[in-house]
């Protein structure tokens, strides 16, 4: 599949199943679908990914900054970095300013 380019037509469509967030269940806005893959996608999905990460890491294609989806790294290593950044610039009398944007809703909102 790798060396050709071609992938299964069978496994090309999942069973898409809704699962409730919250809020009325009657109302199909609270619910989000989700399309598990057969167990075989899943593990393709796996090797694709570790060869993926690979070569970006690799070839030196990702920021250092790079904290999502990671290992290594997380959210801590990116809120320590702020932090240390803000404090050098508080000791050095410089004016430090933040835009923080909540996306915890964002995924709602794709069609």
């Amino acid at each position: 599949m790798l060396a050709q380019g071609n992938y299964p037509e069978r496994l090309k469509f999942p069973l898409i199943k809704p699962i409730y967030k919250s809020g009325d269940k009657f109302s199909a806005s609270n619910f989000r679908p989700i399309s598990p893959l057969p167990a075989f996608s899943e593990i393709f999905e796996n090797v694709i990914n570790k060869r993926l990460f690979d070569h970006l890491n690799n070839s030196a294609i990702l920021d250092e900054h790079q904290f999502g989806f990671r290992s290594e790294v997380s959210t801590e290593n990116a809120s320590h970095i702020l932090l240390n950044e803000i404090l050098e610039g508080m000791n050095s009398k410089q004016m430090v300013g933040g835009i923080f944007c909540d996306l915890h809703k964002a995924f709602d909102c794709i069609n």
